[in-house]
């Protein structure tokens, strides 16, 4: 018996597979390690999810049954640890200091940066252009006001861009997801029907970036049929003149897997593809023609502006030399009236500057792209080509497995993914990972033990270890999983980590359980100190960090990591009293009693009034919809005239001396919107270096809402007027397009404008069209054309 393998459903494909078909049992180690992989993942999740149901649950939330897998659970940990790890961030202050400068006709805005710096890549503190002592603050202070004066020097690099390698499916879906936002199955499921239905593009269940040595002349007849189509017909143009680059880089029999990358067929697609088949079908055209291009060389500029030792840095990137980037291009616009120095070194102007006070950040939440990425390096977070190459082999799954098993974590509440994209775990995901551990059944929580794992079955495909001891090491770990789970003690699980801290009542050391934080002599209902602190509490996860923060501190402000029920995110401050009450401070009491001060009438319901109770002005009526206004915003007392004018007139009027989540303190209107309290900014500045328009006097449009007059300013289309009701602010420039008075007229009285076709994306540097409309809001969004 024979066997084909197909790369690609075109008839010559097709044909020239069957005309090289192999006897089948070249194939066997192939079907090993295949059977082993389904055989070991049916083993481990049978068993595991059997046992955990039975040994791990913890109450009725979490269901009637428990799911575990081989490479489920260990992805599952990738993100909690990531989760955990945003959650016990806390947020310390620093400073940045930014100056805009002057020299000539040139016009920039620099970062100061601290010389010789040794940076912790542990601690974000210790950036160089951080600033955490007061008295480094004090002595720029003071520099920026002594008579010495400021030069500035322009220094030139040239930075080498190496083309990319062609896709695999893990590098597509990632390229896909930080593009467009698509998930893993999305892209899988498109790149699928560019493969069976259109015959356009090869098989892309790949883990293979390279192609096959015999192929070269196959790619260049490739090249000169992609050519036909107009889209491409300059870049497949240039490759026939030139020839194609980086062959010993792109064929790489050694490189070469069961399947070779994700390239394009040479069919031309036809009219009947839909719009997600057009935009990856085009990705992966471009990104098989950048293959062959020359490297890329940008003209890196840096401006130093120095005063006594102090450095202020400005860095640009210009095309030196496109090569690949013509294929794929990059935004390379220079930002207006940088110029050229008169001289180098150059005299400079100090026109302005700002100390920005700001607090750090925990890092973001993992979206599918670097998901993929970990899954990919069994959780080792690698950038580079040659590295990823090396761990091939050594990771969580397949390619064609990972986006089901982001799906599967999602169908079964262990993670949930946000509007934005961006994935977290659940109480549950975290809960089931923290009880694996603690148990302890290390291995399957761990990315690098399960990607060893994934190895061995490479190797029962190379022929180097045998299906039967590959078994063997699945019966044995399943065996080891299913007894520790079985016997373990959960009331002594964490006797051996270190207590967060003291009982608030009645101060013994707090022990640590699967759900909560509890004083040993809490003997239940009615007996002993009745102090716990559950873990899931409020819709927010407490770790041990946070948890024993709050027992030190008893108050954290404007803490982060709360999740309403639709999974968006918002924060809380938290209170602890001596008697271990916990308190979220921030929403107030929504209602009042008739024993407390009138105010006004509600503007919410008939019959009700407004009075002060101890923490807001809130409705005296039990079951009206008003939220109430709290006495006390952003550390500023609200006065009784003031909420009257809010209640009454719907709008304050400026109010200064409120203080930021960051200690800065700002300016703002409070305004009445509906049955809640809004805050609203007056105009916002532009940029210092931001392109300034020539101003014609006279009216622009009348807005419909508010009937105030609208304008032009240097940088915006704005009301006349500050501190009006009306929201329109409208950028002259607009994705690199200039936006013009009768576009504007047009867009305030009509609502849209437009398709205009030579916007230009920040991130890809590609023009798109759009029409531009008002929303409700009166902000300006896109509304793509269709095509």
């Amino acid at each position: 018996m024979s066997r084909m393998w197909l790369q690609s459903m075109t008839p010559e494909s097709i044909m020239k597979a069957y005309e090289s078909r192999l006897d089948s049992t070249r194939y066997s180690r192939l079907r090993d390690a295949a059977v082993s992989r389904a055989e070991a993942d049916w083993i481990i999740g049978m068993n595991g999810s059997r046992i955990a149901s039975t040994f791990l649950r913890t109450g009725r939330k979490d269901g009637t049954s428990m799911s575990l897998g081989r490479v489920q659970t260990a992805t599952l940990a990738l993100i909690v640890d990531k989760e955990l790890e945003i959650l016990g961030h806390k947020a310390e202050p620093f400073w940045e200091l930014e100056a805009d400068f002057k020299s000539d006709n040139c016009e920039w805005t620099g970062r100061w940066e601290r010389r010789n710096n040794v940076e912790d890549k542990d601690n974000p503190l210790t950036k160089a252009h951080r600033i955490t002592d007061a008295k480094e603050k004090s002595m720029l202070e003071k520099l920026l006001t002594s008579d010495e004066e400021f030069t500035t020097k322009q220094e030139h690099r040239d930075a080498r861009e190496n083309p990319p390698l062609n896709f695999d499916l893990t590098s597509l879906q990632r390229e896909a997801n930080s593009l467009w936002s698509w998930t893993s199955r999305r892209t899988l499921s498109v790149a699928q029907e560019l493969y069976d239905t259109h015959k356009l593009t090869t098989y892309p269940r790949t883990d293979s970036r390279y192609l096959p040595e015999d192929m070269i002349e196959s790619i260049n007849h490739t090249v000169t049929k992609i050519g036909n189509q107009s889209d491409y017909k300059t870049h497949c143009n240039r490759l026939v003149k030139n020839g194609l680059t980086n062959v010993k880089r792109n064929f790489n029999d050694g490189k070469v897997s069961d399947h070779y990358a994700i390239i394009p067929t040479g069919k031309s697609p036809h009219n009947k593809l839909s719009q997600d088949a057009t935009k990856l079908y085009d990705l992966i055209v471009r990104q098989f023609l950048a293959s062959f291009h020359p490297v890329a060389i940008w003209d890196v500029q840096t401006r130093i502006t120095t005063k006594s030792n102090q450095d202020f840095k400005k860095e640009i990137r210009v095309v030196k030399q496109a090569g690949w980037r013509e294929v794929k291009p990059k935004s390379n616009k220079i930002p207006d009236k940088w110029g050229n120095l008169p001289s180098n070194p150059a005299a400079t102007i100090l026109t302005s500057h700002r100390f920005k006070e700001e607090l750090t950040k925990p890092t973001n939440r993992l979206k599918e792209a670097k998901l993929l990425s970990l899954m990919e390096h069994a959780g080792r977070s690698i950038d580079d080509d040659q590295m990823s190459e090396a761990m091939k082999g050594k990771g969580l799954g397949t390619p064609a497995t990972r986006a089901e098993t982001i799906e599967k974590l999602i169908a079964r509440n262990f993670i949930q993914r946000a509007r934005s994209g961006s994935l977290r775990a659940t109480p549950g995901g975290i809960k089931l990972i923290e009880l694996l551990r603690a148990i302890p059944v290390e291995w399957i929580t761990s990315p690098e033990l399960t990607g060893d794992m994934e190895a061995r079955l490479t190797s029962v495909q190379n022929g180097e270890f045998s299906r039967a001891q590959y078994m063997k090491l699945i019966y044995d770990k399943a065996e080891e999983m299913v007894q520790r789970i079985k016997n373990h003690d959960r009331s002594i699980l964490f006797n051996s980590i270190e207590t967060i801290g003291c009982c608030p009542k009645c101060d013994d050391n707090l022990k640590e359980t699967v759900l909560s934080y509890t004083c040993p002599q809490n003997s239940g209902k009615d007996s002993g100190c009745d102090f716990i602190f559950w873990k899931n509490t409020s819709g927010r996860w407490f770790d041990r960090y946070t948890a024993k923060r709050l027992l030190e501190q008893r108050e954290l402000i404007d803490l982060h990591g709360f999740f309403n029920r639709n999974g968006e995110p918002y924060v809380a401050s938290v209170k602890m009293d001596d008697n271990g009450k916990v308190e979220f401070l921030g929403g107030g009491e929504s209602t009042s009693s008739t024993d407390d001060a009138e105010v006004c009438a509600c503007p919410s319901c008939d019959e009700g009034k407004i009075r002060a109770n101890s923490t807001m002005y809130a409705c005296d009526v039990p079951d009206c919809k008003f939220r109430g206004l709290a006495q006390e915003m952003c550390k500023r007392k609200i006065s009784e005239k003031e909420a009257k004018s809010i209640l009454i007139g719907g709008k304050s009027a400026l109010l200064d001396d409120f203080t930021s989540k960051k200690g800065r303190p700002f300016s703002a209107y409070l305004r009445l919107d509906g049955n809640r309290i809004k805050f609203e900014f007056p105009p916002r500045r532009a940029a210092a270096d931001a392109k300034r328009f020539t101003v014609v006097e006279g009216v622009v449009a009348i807005c419909p809402k508010t009937k105030q007059e609208i304008v032009e300013t240097p940088a915006f289309f704005q009301p006349a007027e500050d501190g009006t009701d009306c929201k329109i602010q409208i950028a002259r420039e607009i994705s690199g397009r200039e936006i013009t008075r009768d576009e504007v007229k047009m867009l305030i009285e009509k609502g849209e404008v437009g398709p205009f076709d030579n916007f230009i994306s920040k991130k890809t540097g590609k023009n798109f069209t759009s029409i531009l409309y008002l929303k409700k809001n009166q902000s300006v969004g896109y509304k793509f054309a269709k095509k």
